[in-house]
C-alpha cells in the first residue's frame, strides 16, 4: 500500500472507530458526503482524487470495520459507471452525487429486459432504494446500461427484510417503463464491457468489506479475551484460545493479500475475463473466511456474544448475507472451476 492510501486508510479509520459499530445510515451517509469519500476513485480530470479501484477498496474495508449501514457500495458503482459512460454531461451528474444525491444499484441479481420500447423485470438486493433518486441497471442481454429514475410510473419498490440488520435491501420491479425516457450510459459492446467492470468492482468491494469486518471483530474478540477472567486467569492466557485467534488472523491476512495482489495484477482492466475470475475468487475466499471467523468469534465471546446488546451477532449476520450477495459460494466455486478448466491445456 502506497503512502497516499495509507494516509487515507488512517483518516477513515479514525472517523469510523470514533463513530462506533453500525452507526445510523443517515449519519454515516452525511459523513461520507461531507468528507468527500465518494470522490476517491474518480479520475482527477473529473475533479476526483484519482486513487482508482485500490482507493475504493481501501474505503470499503475501513467502512466494513464499522459495519457501515450507508449505501456506499452502490453509490460507488454508479459513480464509476458515469465516469466510464458516453454521457456528455458526466461532470454535472458527478457533481450531483458529490453533493448528496443518491443513485443505488442491485447487489444481487438484475433481470431487466428490454423489448426495444419498454423495460420489464426486477432488480434484487437494491440497497436503500427508498432513499435513491435513480437506480443503475444493466439489461439482461447486456445491450444497455441505464440510469432509471425511481419516481416514474411502472416502478415498484418492495422492502426485503433480511437477518442482517446493517443493510436495508429492496427489490425494484419495472413494469412497462419507457426505455426512451431513461438516461443511457452505454450500449452495445461498450455496455457489455461496462457491466463486466461493474460486476468485478462489486465483488472486490464485498471482499474488502468482509476483510475489514473480520479484522475488527477479531480485535474486539482479543480485547474480550484479555479482560475476561476465568480460573483467576485472563482467557487470553489459555493456549487453545490463542491458537484459534491466530488461525483467524492468518485467514484474514491471507484474504487481504489475495485481494490486493489481484488488484495489482488487474490494474484498471476490470472488464477483462481475468479480472472477473480474480474478483469472484477474492469475493468467495473473503466472505467464506468472514463467516468462519464470525462464527468462531461469537463462540469465543461466550454467552455475551449471543446477546442483542453486544455487536458480535451483527458481524455474524452481515457475514452470512455477504456470502450470498452477488451469488452464493457454491455458485461462485462452480464458475471459478469451470473457468479454470476451460483455460487448462489437456
Amino acid at each position: 500500500m502506497n503512502v497516499e492510501l495509507a494516509e487515507l486508510q488512517d483518516s477513515v479509520r479514525r472517523v469510523i472507530d470514533g463513530a462506533g459499530v453500525a452507526t445510523a445510515e443517515s449519519d454515516t451517509w452525511t459523513r461520507i458526503v461531507e468528507l468527500g469519500w465518494l470522490m476517491v476513485s474518480v479520475p482527477e480530470e473529473l475533479s476526483g482524487l484519482g486513487s482508482g479501484i485500490e482507493g475504493a477498496v481501501t474505503l470499503h474495508s475501513e467502512l466494513g470495520r464499522g459495519l457501515c449501514c450507508a449505501p456506499y457500495l452502490p453509490a460507488m458503482l454508479a459513480i464509476d459507471a458515469i465516469c466510464h459512460s458516453d454521457l456528455s454531461d458526466r461532470e454535472a451528474w458527478l457533481e450531483r452525487i458529490f453533493s448528496g444525491d443518491f443513485i443505488t444499484a442491485p447487489l444481487s441479481d438484475c433481470v431487466v429486459r428490454s423489448d426495444g420500447s419498454n423495460l420489464n423485470g426486477v432488480a434484487v438486493g437494491v440497497q436503500s432504494a427508498d432513499n435513491a433518486d435513480h437506480i443503475l441497471i444493466g439489461t439482461a442481454d447486456g445491450e444497455a446500461v441505464l440510469l432509471v429514475a425511481l419516481d416514474q410510473p411502472g416502478i415498484e419498490i418492495v422492502a426485503k427484510p433480511t437477518w442482517d440488520q446493517t443493510r436495508r435491501l429492496f427489490n425494484v420491479r419495472l413494469t412497462g417503463v419507457k426505455l426512451a425516457a431513461q438516461t443511457r450510459l452505454a450500449q452495445g459492446d461498450k455496455s457489455r464491457s461496462l457491466i463486466k467492470r461493474l460486476l468485478a468492482q462489486r465483488d472486490f468491494a464485498l471482499s474488502a468489506d468482509a476483510i475489514g469486518s473480520a479484522a475488527a471483530l477479531l480485535e474486539m474478540t482479543v480485547d474480550h479475551l484479555q479482560t475476561r477472567v476465568q480460573f483467576k486467569r485472563p482467557l487470553a492466557m489459555f493456549q487453545a484460545l490463542k491458537h484459534r485467534c491466530a488461525d483467524s488472523k492468518a485467514s484474514i491476512v491471507a484474504a487481504e493479500a489475495m485481494l490486493f495482489d489481484s488488484l495489482r495484477k488487474v490494474g484498471d482492466q476490470l472488464h477483462s475475463s481475468d479480472a472477473e475470475l480474480k474478483a469472484k475468487s477474492a469475493k468467495l475466499f473473503s466472505t467464506t473466511m468472514f463467516a468462519s471467523v464470525a462464527e468462531d468469534c461469537l463462540q469465543l465471546h461466550g454467552g455475551i456474544g449471543m446477546a442483542d446488546e453486544h455487536p458480535c451477532h451483527l458481524f455474524l449476520k452481515r457475514a452470512l448475507l455477504s456470502e450470498q450477495l452477488s451469488g452464493s459460494g457454491n455458485a461462485y466455486a462452480d464458475q471459478i472451476a469451470q473457468d479454470l478448466l476451460s483455460k487448462s491445456a489437456f
